[in-house]
């Protein structure tokens, strides 16, 4: 009997975790508005080029000035192109593609990456929202619904934002709506001296933490994103924790940064 319990215990784990772990795979987001001062930071370790091009040194570090401040548009660019990214120490390149589906006045965003779908709207104040995300290794949707905002009309320096929401997960004909939540919350901590594929330039980088909580699993993600002016995201690096019942399934890092020939689509 004993074996029989354990054994329905560990089918019972297993079933958890196939469920819980896709909707904490999410590449997510940010954030409404309260204050927080931005702390200057020692300049990182610099990375040498790997195989598929990819490297990210960061040069110098200086606290954001006074009138310092990133634009939704920018931040979370709703545009048609095809992006070409690299994670350093992997291998071949991948594109992000975005693309413009809905009527006028009610237009949605998809943007497409090798991991995951994403759809994304713009609202009346110009910020960039989050509606919902397909994990392409399972097809399960990790859908907000209030939909969390990945960028405010216009994010400034003193400024923090955060944004929370109550989230259902879709997996086929299966729905999951028990208690699940997630909260984003952004600052812009600093501007930086990089070095990436792009060459040298100037960035803003804005830091994020994103926690996301369901039955029996949580997750957090800390982000820094160097946005270079008027031109949106360049480099992102992510460190993320996943608990699956109390225990470590995964603890990561991992550094991506853009490469040239992106451009706009016809």
């Amino acid at each position: 009997m004993m074996r029989g319990i354990a054994q329905t215990q560990q089918r019972d784990r297993g079933t958890v975790y196939r469920l819980t772990l896709p909707v904490l795979t999410l590449l997510v987001v940010p954030l409404t508005l309260a204050r927080c001062a931005a702390k200057e930071q020692t300049p990182q370790t610099p990375q040498a080029p790997q195989g598929n091009g990819a490297f990210l040194e960061v040069l110098s570090e200086r606290a954001p000035s006074a009138d310092a401040h990133v634009q939704s548009q920018v931040l979370e660019p709703t545009r048609p192109t095809i992006e070409r990214w690299a994670t350093v120490g992997e291998g071949a390149s991948f594109e992000i593609r975005a693309s413009v589906t809905g009527s006028e006045g009610n237009e949605r965003w998809t943007r497409t990456e090798p991991a995951a779908t994403r759809v994304l709207a713009r609202t009346a104040a110009d910020e960039v929202t989050l509606i919902e995300q397909t994990d392409s290794s399972d097809g399960a949707t990790t859908r907000f619904l209030q939909p969390l905002i990945l960028a405010p009309a216009d994010l400034r320096v003193g400024e923090e934002c955060t944004s929370t929401s109550v989230v259902l997960t879709l997996r086929g004909d299966a729905i999951d709506n028990d208690g699940g939540r997630a909260q984003r919350s952004m600052k812009l901590a600093s501007e930086d001296r990089i070095r990436t594929p792009l060459g040298e330039l100037s960035a803003l980088r804005i830091d994020s933490v994103f926690t996301m909580k369901v039955p029996f699993a949580s997750m957090r993600r800390e982000t820094s994103t160097w946005i270079r002016a008027g031109d949106g995201p360049v480099a992102i690096r992510s460190v993320e924790k996943i608990l699956v019942m109390g225990v470590v399934p995964r603890n990561r890092s991992e550094t991506r940064v853009r490469l040239p020939a992106t451009g706009w689509t016809p």
